[in-house]
């Protein structure tokens, strides 16, 4: 199938892919992170900090997940946003982007993710952008629904799809850019390194296998999400995914319930995605008009309990049940 030599061309070609090779001087030790930028220097060492512990500053919890579970012992890896604010639109305080500008390692997403950073000084010989060449284009997103959710004030999901590591072949490529940069970092782990990498690998690869079942059943039909952030997720396993703005925590309103009927006109959905559980009343609204709700969280920040792989293996086995009509845990 074409899906599975996707993502065994992109197993092949992880330890391969070039570089393209940044030219820092000594006196500029701290540089401006420049939106087009694509790719970060592997060619050359990492740039130490201070003289501490090395430590890893991540931009969301996948990567931070990633890092984690790569790391050789010794090393650091900090998360720093806080839990009720979508990363993606944190914006940091400067003593927040100061303890980034001194990590050993910076690890961003890209496709646009966490806006801050194409704002904040970087220094780009320890900037790993790590969703750079793992596909030939980003998705875009027609949405541009200026609005607000969480502490972090209003924002627009703007124009490049940017959760990428719901498609798990990207997911492993993104983390074979962590494992490149932490052999810089420590070289006399490399092996320890690889080794962790493997087995993150092996369970990922289990993770798109998950995924390619539960969403078998869906058949092309068309599906509602709460918010606009499963484009990649949608583009992996076949979905027909149809996004609005709504809350979780919100009550619809008028208007949400507007937007919903006129959407189930052109589109004959019976399931909905929250990236969280909905309001009860929600869910009765909802269940009045033929729609199951199934809970498929983006895993941006770190669960309460478990970890990427429980959360992402929890998503699928409710998919794979409602896809097939029966009552999701």
């Amino acid at each position: 199938m074409a899906s599975e030599s996707r993502l065994a061309g992109l197993l092949t070609m992880l330890g391969s892919t070039k570089r393209c090779a940044w030219m820092v001087s000594a006196a500029a030790w701290v540089v401006l992170l420049a939106p087009g930028c694509s790719k970060n220097d592997t060619s050359q060492p990492l740039q130490s900090g201070a003289e501490q512990a090395p430590s890893v500053y991540a931009v969301n919890y996948p990567l931070t997940y990633f890092a984690e579970r790569l790391a050789p012992e010794g090393i650091e890896v900090v998360f720093p946003a806080p839990p009720d604010v979508d990363p993606a639109f944190w914006k940091p305080t400067s003593d927040e982007i100061g303890r980034y500008q001194h990590a050993n390692l910076i690890l961003l997403n890209g496709a646009g993710y966490a806006h801050w950073t194409q704002r904040a000084t970087l220094p780009k010989s320890r900037v790993v952008i790590t969703a750079e060449g793992c596909r030939d284009t980003f998705l875009k997103t027609d949405d541009s629904v200026t609005h607000q959710h969480g502490p972090g004030g209003e924002h627009e999901h703007g124009s490049v799809a940017f959760t990428t590591w719901l498609d798990m072949p990207l997911a492993i490529c993104q983390a074979s850019r962590v494992r490149d940069a932490l052999f810089q970092l420590a070289p006399a782990t490399r092996a320890s390194v690889q080794g962790n990498f493997d087995g993150l690998s092996r369970d990922l690869t289990q993770l798109d296998t998950l995924l390619r079942r539960a969403t078998k059943a869906s058949d092309g039909q068309s599906i509602l999400a709460s918010h606009p952030v499963y484009q990649y997720l949608a583009d992996a396993y076949s979905l027909q995914v149809v996004s609005m703005h709504l809350e979780p925590d919100l009550a619809l309103t008028p208007k949400d319930l507007q937007s919903l009927d006129s959407l189930l006109e052109q589109h004959r959905a019976t399931l909905m995605l929250w990236e969280a559980q909905p309001l009860p009343e929600t869910e009765r609204v909802l269940r009045a008009k033929g729609i199951t709700t199934v809970v498929f969280s983006p895993a941006s920040q770190p669960p309460t309990h478990g970890d990427f792989l429980t959360v992402m293996t929890g998503n699928a086995e409710r998919l794979a049940c409602a896809t097939r009509g029966e009552a999701c845990p």
